[in-house]
């Protein structure tokens, strides 16, 4: 499988770059953005789409607590023979929280909690609960990347009929996960900075397959309240079946508006 070496390399040459990090404030105030992309085409197919996306993040001097949402939605119209017909091209959100407690300068523990909903992967609600513990290997005024590592456990919920996972099919289960990954911010200019985060989740019983997720977003200041957002996403299940592809892939660009100082 090509995706997650091909995600791993890139995360860890950017979280290498030479760049300046985010001029984070630990105050103990919310800061954040929010934002949204619309698209809406006419002619012999008619499609729609919409991508909502927010992230918040409270940070001192000894903890940070960071909550990030997603909505993603599409459709498609068609007309033959005067018979028109719409179906769903995207329907999915996901919501995720994550709480960092510093040990030391460079060493932290964490627990995250999160939840997914995808409709086309029949997924109805997936929730993981994550803990473990963090090192910060670069953190200075150039860069911040950071290593992680600990234990996931998974429930899995499936619209009917289910899904067929090693010749079975199911409506859900729940396991536990290895849960590795590495995350970094880098600030490219005064205007621009970039951010990627790579997460690994193999299984401990090896007949349940192994989740990859990478997610990476540039921003680029308009003023001090308006910035453009390109962000490149890739999910990647490997117990997925056809005609369900194994992985996903989003990009998408939007204006996002920055809240607090």
């Amino acid at each position: 499988m090509k995706w997650p070496g091909l995600l791993l390399f890139m995360a860890t040459a950017t979280g290498c770059l030479d760049a300046h990090a985010d001029d984070a404030k630990h105050d103990g105030l919310w800061r954040g953005n929010g934002g949204a992309a619309f698209s809406d085409s006419y002619g012999n197919t008619q499609s729609s789409s919409l991508t909502i996306t927010a992230d918040a993040t409270r940070q001192t001097a000894e903890d940070k607590l960071s909550l990030n949402g997603q909505y993603v939605g599409s459709r498609a119209q068609t007309t033959s023979n005067g018979v028109t017909s719409t179906s769903t091209t995207a329907n999915q959100w996901e919501a995720r929280s994550r709480y960092d407690h510093n040990i030391s300068e460079k060493n932290f523990d964490f627990g995250g909690l999160d939840f997914n909903r995808d409709q086309i992967q029949l997924l109805s609600l997936r929730t993981v609960v994550s803990g473990g513990l963090g090192r910060h290997v670069i953190k200075t005024d150039e860069t911040q990347w950071d290593v992680l590592g600990g234990l996931s456990y998974r429930a899995d919920r499936y619209s009917n009929p289910g899904v067929t996972i090693n010749n079975q099919t199911t409506q859900g289960f729940d396991t536990t996960e290895f849960l590795l990954g590495e995350e970094s911010t880098n600030k490219l200019t005064e205007s621009t900075t970039f951010k990627q985060h790579l997460m690994y989740r193999p299984n401990i019983n090896r007949d349940k397959g192994y989740l990859v997720t990478f997610d990476s977003t540039l921003m680029v200041a308009i003023n001090k309240t308006l910035s453009l957002r390109v962000s490149l996403q890739e999910r990647f299940n490997s117990l997925a079946q056809a005609p369900i592809k194994k992985n996903d892939t989003l990009f998408f660009t939007g204006i996002n508006v920055k809240f607090g100082e």
